[in-house]
């Protein structure tokens, strides 16, 4: 900087200072002298506006470093923030897959373990109304008075009162041991530092219905403030809600069906009396033709069969939810078919159909036999469903086959020259799976296939334009009885 100003050469004054001083020349001396002092003031004056210089540059380079410091802390923060928020999406992301894999009640305390271990929480609590869910007895969630839940809201906050979730540090909030369970703050003084969430679980068809609280905690005091945002967790909250509400109204309506099926098969059995009974009165009486009584009889016979099917239909609930208890004995299946085939004698003429039994491979004959392991009456069921369905799909004066084959599996195989519709052919076996029947329900090839995996067999079905349709029930063989060891000639 002090290159800007024309300073004289000092040396060369100092040269003519001591010449002038030799000379004795005092004019000379004292312009001299003049020049010096002139030429150092100025440097002193040049040094000083260098050293203000510097010292502005140094100040002006320390407020920028603050301000590149400060910028690069709101960065930070900004990018910590999204970083933030998009881990939490991820992890709210998959605490509603872990959600929606939730099918029963039987399922909460897996998918609350799930969901404290996703989080990292220290704690998890699940608050449900008792009236509500008492009935189903829920595991994993807390049973609780609707009045209790709504005072432990309002005394947490106006806000939490209104239904809107709350985030505070524990010693905020006045019961922790009410949303946390009466463990929770034994031994807990530390964690009692932290921070939770609390969130009302409202009805998702009214939205002013609470229905439970879902609470967090975790011992970071910084997690859980009323300066974040909690869009994610109360979003979860209602997912979790919602899934709850679904899932209890599908018990109850569960319920309610097997309370009508129960009432209805009672309100059915008693016109039944009379068809069972007035038979066998006919029958005291006399003076009846052999016609009449064969009659009579198929009439009774029909009478108990749709009593053991009344009885039966709560039989198929339980098997389409697994829980039904067969209880095997031997079964001829042609004693089966020859009591299907008096039942439906009528649509076979009136549809000019034939009906042929096939028994290892050559017609049936007097004395054949083909015994299988199950329950009578639901095989009756099956066999039934799967002809009748083979007689409404053949065309008029076709032929229907039973063919029973002995292999690896006990095969009953029921063919028809009909073709199944493209669009049921993968769904053939599925419930309400029906093409072509004005009346039909799509529930007969369903419960055959019920009945089949009940008794340890499997069901398939096969069908083209030009071979027809057969559906193939394949039995598992009964196992043989072990021969007893030979005797050792030893120990003979």
């Amino acid at each position: 900087m002090t290159d800007n100003f024309d300073f004289p050469d000092i040396q060369e004054r100092l040269v003519k200072l001591e010449e002038a001083f030799a000379d004795h020349n005092a004019y000379q001396f004292k312009k001299t002298m003049a020049e010096l002092r002139r030429a150092a003031k100025m440097r002193a004056n040049a040094a000083a506006l260098s050293r203000a210089e510097l010292l502005d540059c140094r100040k002006e380079s320390e407020r920028t470093r603050k301000q590149c410091m400060d910028l690069q802390a709101k960065l930070k923060t900004v990018v910590d923030r999204f970083e933030g928020s998009f881990t939490a999406f991820e992890k709210f992301r998959k605490a509603i897959r872990v959600v929606e894999m939730m099918r029963g009640h039987e399922d909460l305390p897996v998918i609350l373990e799930r969901i404290q271990d996703l989080f990292g929480l220290h704690a998890v609590s699940l608050l449900l109304d008792a009236a509500e869910f008492g009935p189903f007895d829920p595991p994993g969630a807390r049973l609780v008075p609707l009045n209790a839940m709504r005072d432990a809201l309002a005394a947490l906050s106006p806000e939490a009162a209104k239904g809107r979730p709350c985030m505070c540090p524990v010693s905020a909030v006045p019961d922790p041991a009410f949303f946390f369970g009466p463990d929770f703050c034994a031994g807990r003084k530390v964690l009692l530092l932290g921070s939770c969430f609390i969130s009302p679980l409202r009805d998702k068809f009214g939205a002013q219905r609470l229905i439970g609280i879902l609470s967090f905690f975790d011992s970071n005091p910084d997690r859980y403030t009323s300066e974040k945002g909690s869009e994610f967790a109360s979003h979860f909250a209602d997912i979790l809600g919602y899934t709850i509400v679904d899932i209890t109204d599908r018990k109850k309506a569960e319920r309610l069906r097997e309370d009508v099926e129960r009432m209805t098969r009672h309100d059915l059995k008693s016109p039944l009396t009379a068809v069972l009974t007035l038979p066998q009165l006919l029958r005291r009486d006399g003076n009846l033709t052999e016609r009449q009584t064969d009659m009579l009889g198929l009439m009774q016979h029909a009478g108990y069969r749709m009593l053991n099917m009344i009885n039966q239909s709560l039989d198929l609930y339980r098997m389409e939810r697994g829980v039904y208890e067969l209880s095997p004995d031997k079964v001829d299946m042609l004693s089966i078919v020859d009591n299907i085939a008096g039942e439906l004698h009528g649509m076979l003429e009136a549809s000019r159909l034939s009906l042929s039994v096939l028994v290892r491979g050559a017609p049936r004959a007097p004395g054949d036999a083909f015994v299988v392991r199950g329950e009578e009456m639901l095989l009756y069921t099956m066999l039934s469903n799967l002809v009748k369905n083979a007689m409404e799909a053949s065309p008029e004066g076709a032929r229907v086959t039973v063919d029973m084959r002995e292999g690896a599996t006990l095969d009953v195989a029921i063919s028809n020259e009909g073709a199944v519709p493209a669009r049921i052919r993968d769904c053939f076996f599925e419930k309400y799976a029906t093409a072509g029947k004005k009346d039909g329900t799509g529930l007969g090839t369903y419960g055959a296939r019920l009945i089949a995996e009940t008794h340890g067999a499997k069901i398939a079905m096969a069908t083209s334009e030009e071979a027809g349709t057969t559906v193939t029930v394949s039995f598992p063989r009964p196992r043989q009885p072990r021969k007893a060891a030979a005797p050792d000639a030893l120990s003979a």
